[in-house]
């Protein structure tokens, strides 16, 4: 190792954490010393109310397994409505902290430890620390992660900085072949699947499994030379990291196996895939959200293409792309870009730097979509692509090999001795290279010629608004590239010092690393916002109005059309929402809604029928948006709805509250009306349906039913897993609760299981005898109670095998004392 090597090594190894810890509090600063809440655009619709239900179910009930509190109720975990909830970097802190800052803390963990991972990968590879350290900080602060912080994507945030904890113990894995390193890599694995966000999951197991297949061959080759290589210890490798991935995904299993379940049976989510249709119009569907040849510039000039909203000038407002918004950003540093690049002038391991540059280049390309084949082809042959939206999520491999590949180009840069003409020839010519064509796009952008050229050649049929979006944003385009091309010829300048041997290799790494720190983080604060959470969590005067009104143990729901009728809001204050917002929920409560897509609920917005079979008591109406009710809704909704209360804006109606004297949750019916899907939800909507004394079914019930349903339902319990209804009933009829139904809801009446009919298209039923009797209903899931028992049974493996081999050293070392 040479004299700049040596010292190259030694980073002591306190620094990293130091400093990843550092830069993490310095970016989160707002949040972390203030009481806020970090603002997250997801957050705020969903993850907040979902989180703080699940941190009260668990304390109060155990852990939930239905949430009834949106969209008719929807199951807890084959739904992933939980989220995270079996995540086990970020669960617990729901019960040690307030659920809005557990919240944004366990983003903030997890930025931290990106750069903890990509050391220790980096560092798997055998470069060294001053390149892991590099790289650990360019990767703990890229954008393409970070601004992910914005929307509240915490799921895709997870994935992205588990991506090099990944790689290291798939790395640990060949390097050692070890039962440690088996386990290490199942518990990895497994833990990457309960973040639960399986489209990320899916393109990083695609991304190790590749390197997986890499390594396999290398090692198989590694005894006998290039040439040499042997198929049956390569393909006896790969199974058997092919295991411990199988049983990573049994240690998952609990999470794993229902939602996959529930989404190829219940969800909308399949549905909707398949409503999109087939051929071009499918792949249309699927390709959506995908990069354009825009965001590709802005990989390296980040205002080129814009943000439609973030906290700097630069970046509302300014997004001129073909998406609909975009409120993230891709960008991973021009500086880590550019040192990238010098791995390719003398860095060792050739094969493993072209590997990372096959596979950034092919998660670029397949983010872009429909712009290249790369996407269609993987559309076409791999199962499951048709079922993801955004391609543009696979951007985080390119940003990681990227980073890798940094680690090599810093090293290299560190390896050539400052008097080496010929060694410091490539490299040198490399820097100017970049300075030049970045001060040529820097002259053409202050001249006006980059946009015209842009809307003449790359985007000809560029919408007009977005030419004068362009043209609104080109002072901060330009003001981008200046600073450019001022990193890049830092760079160049670095470069030259190296050269000269004057610069010592600690201040090199210092001011490398004071680059990546400016470049990236000019972007990431955009992208940081901590809010008041005080205001958040005020519910307001209607919200007020009708807790106050409602003190009675009859259960009801709310319907508010602020969203477009995705409102999750008022469900954060304990009201069931017969709308709101959920990317997974039951298929066919969607179609008795009349909701499509992110669209608006239509038939509770025209039918009354659907609002009383339904239980909606109470509606809000956001007159800010809509105008009057009277004017928006069929005149058949308003009259059954009376004026409470409302809020005024500026001396205008803001917000409006209805009462509705809606049918019960619970209630009895005699007349059931035995239908197919296709024929129930247009007789459900029909004027001749009487919602208060018929109940559609889809099978007909086997008890013959009285003349008229006379009697009283009583409810003894609700709770989120199991309910009691007391029932008296005069003749034989039928219970109707206006609950979801689902396959694992079962009843028993008077401890006699009974069958749970579909009621109402997507509601519960159950036959009563007449007489007096209690009705349970319990959520029991065969397949979830498998899969629990699945990942028990896996994870005793996995520590098994991880404390065989110290245990075994233990007691040789127990006989070997003996022995003496």
């Amino acid at each position: 190792m040479s004299e700049r090597k040596t010292e190259n090594d030694t980073i002591p190894g306190w620094l990293p954490p130091l400093l990843y810890g550092v830069v993490t509090v310095v970016l989160f600063r707002a949040f972390i010393f203030g009481s806020g809440m970090l603002y997250g655009s997801d957050t705020e619709a969903l993850g907040y109310m979902a989180r703080a239900f699940f941190a009260d179910a668990v304390l109060t009930e155990g852990f939930p397994l239905w949430n009834p509190q949106i969209l008719g109720g929807t199951p807890f975990i084959e739904s992933l409505a939980g989220g995270d909830s079996l995540y086990p970097l970020s669960a617990p802190l729901l019960f040690f902290l307030e659920p809005y800052r557990a919240l944004g803390w366990k983003l903030v963990l997890h930025v931290f430890l990106a750069g903890i991972f990509t050391f220790a990968w980096i560092r798997a590879l055998g470069l060294s620390r001053s390149a892991a350290l590099l790289a650990g900080l360019a990767y703990s602060l890229a954008p393409f992660m970070v601004s992910l912080v914005f929307n509240g994507q915490d799921g895709k945030i997870f994935v992205t900085a588990l991506t090099p904890l990944t790689f290291w113990a798939t790395e640990r894995f060949f390097t050692r072949q070890t039962s440690a390193a088996f386990a290490v890599l199942a518990l990895v694995v497994g833990t990457v699947i309960l973040t639960t966000h399986f489209q990320m999951a899916y393109f990083l197991f695609g991304g190790v499994g590749a390197y997986a297949v890499f390594r396999a061959i290398e090692s198989a080759r590694s005894e006998d030379g290039e040439a040499a290589v042997h198929p049956r210890r390569a393909f006896a490798t790969f199974g058997t990291f092919l295991a411990a991935a199988l049983l990573g995904a049994g240690i998952s299993a609990v999470q794993l196996v229902p939602a996959a379940d529930y989404v190829v049976e219940s969800s909308r989510r399949t549905a909707t895939t398949t409503a999109a249709g087939s051929g071009e119009a499918a792949a249309a569907y699927s390709s959506s959200w995908s990069l354009h040849p825009e965001e590709v510039v802005s990989l390296v000039v980040p205002e080129f293409v814009g943000v439609s909203t973030a906290d700097a000038d630069w970046a509302q407002g300014t997004y001129w792309g073909r998406n609909f918004f975009k409120s993230n950003h891709e960008y991973g540093g021009l500086v880590v870009l550019i040192l990238a690049g010098l791995a390719f002038f003398g860095a060792p391991r050739r094969g493993l730097r072209w590997f990372f540059v096959g596979l950034g280049s092919v998660a670029l390309l397949f983010a872009l979509g429909t712009h290249t084949p790369v996407w269609r082809l993987f559309y076409e042959v791999l199962p499951g692509i048709s079922l993801f939206r955004a391609p543009s999520l696979a951007i985080f491999l390119f940003g990681f090999s990227v980073v890798t590949l940094m680690a090599f180009g810093f090293d290299r840069l560190l390896s050539i001795a400052p008097g080496d003409d010929q060694g410091w020839k490539g490299p040198t010519r490399y820097g100017w290279v970049w300075l030049g064509i970045l001060l040529l796009f820097f002259v053409s952008a202050a001249s006006g010629g980059l946009s015209s050229f842009w809307s003449g050649t790359i985007w000809r049929d560029m919408p007009p608004e977005s030419f004068q979006t362009l043209q609104s944003a080109q002072r901060f385009i330009t003001r981008g590239l200046l600073v450019s091309v001022v990193l890049a010829g830092a760079l160049v300048g670095l470069f030259a010092a190296v050269r000269s041997g004057k610069l010592p290799v600690r201040l090199t790494v210092g001011l490398v690393g004071i680059l990546i720190v400016v470049d990236l983080y000019r972007v990431d604060e955009a992208f940081i916002r901590v809010s008041d959470f005080e205001a958040f969590d005020s519910a307001g005067h209607v919200i007020e109005t009708i807790k106050a009104a409602e003190t009675g143990e009859e259960p009801y729901r709310v319907f508010s059309f602020a969203r477009s009728g995705q409102d999750v809001r008022p469900g954060q204050f304990g009201l069931e929402l017969a709308g709101g917002h959920h990317p997974n929920d039951l298929a066919r409560y969607r179609e008795l809604i009349g909701m499509q897509g992110s669209g608006a609920p239509q038939n509770l917005l025209i039918s009354p029928n659907v609002l009383d079979v339904l239980n909606v008591r109470w509606v809000i109406w956001p007159a800010w948006q809509w105008g009057a009710i009277e004017e928006a809704l069929p005149a058949t909704v308003v009259e059954t709805l009376e004026p409470v209360t409302g809020t005024q804006l500026q001396g205008r109606p803001y917000e409006m509250l209805y009462r509705r004297a809606a049918l019960p949750r619970a209630r009895l019916v005699s007349r059931p009306v035995v239908l197919s899907d296709d024929e129930a939800l247009p007789y459900l909507l029909s004027e001749a349906f009487d919602p208060a004394r018929e109940v559609v079914l889809s099978d007909a019930p086997s008890l013959a039913l009285g003349d008229s349903a006379v009697g009283e339902v009583s409810w003894i319990t609700r709770l989120n897993n199991r309910q009691v209804l007391r029932v008296r009933s005069e003749e034989p009829a039928l219970l109707v609760v206006a609950d979801n139904w689902y396959p694992a809801w079962h009843a028993q009446v008077d401890g006699r299981e009974v069958p749970v009919l579909r009621a109402n298209h997507s509601l519960r039923a159950v036959e009563v005898d007449a007489g007096e009797h209690e009705i349970v209903f319990t959520y029991r899931s065969p397949i979830l109670r498998f899969s629990l028992w699945t990942s028990l049974v896996s994870l005793v493996a996995v520590v098994g095998l991880a404390v065989a081999p110290p245990a075994r050293r233990f007691r040789r070392g127990d006989a070997v004392a003996g022995s003496v």
